[in-house]
């Protein structure tokens, strides 16, 4: 598992889905798959963005796991 540990604001959207695209590239994942992922991060990581801290900055903690051809 890899994680990255940053503060939850719309500017660090392009950075949490470099992370991810990094390690999804290091496994041959598909470019359909990886383009929804990023929608799926985009849409997560702005929503923790705006309502988490009502107003307030913290973190967020992002955790990727994979199974190399999962069943």
């Amino acid at each position: 598992m890899k994680e990255l540990t940053l503060e939850a604001t719309l500017d660090n959207i392009p950075d949490v889905t470099a992370f991810v695209d990094g390690l999804l590239e290091e496994q041959d994942c598909p470019m359909k798959a990886q383009i929804q992922i990023d929608v799926a991060i985009d849409e997560i990581f702005s929503n923790i963005a705006r309502y988490a801290y009502k107003g307030g900055k913290g973190n967020a903690t992002v955790r990727v796991e994979m199974e190399k051809n999962p069943a």
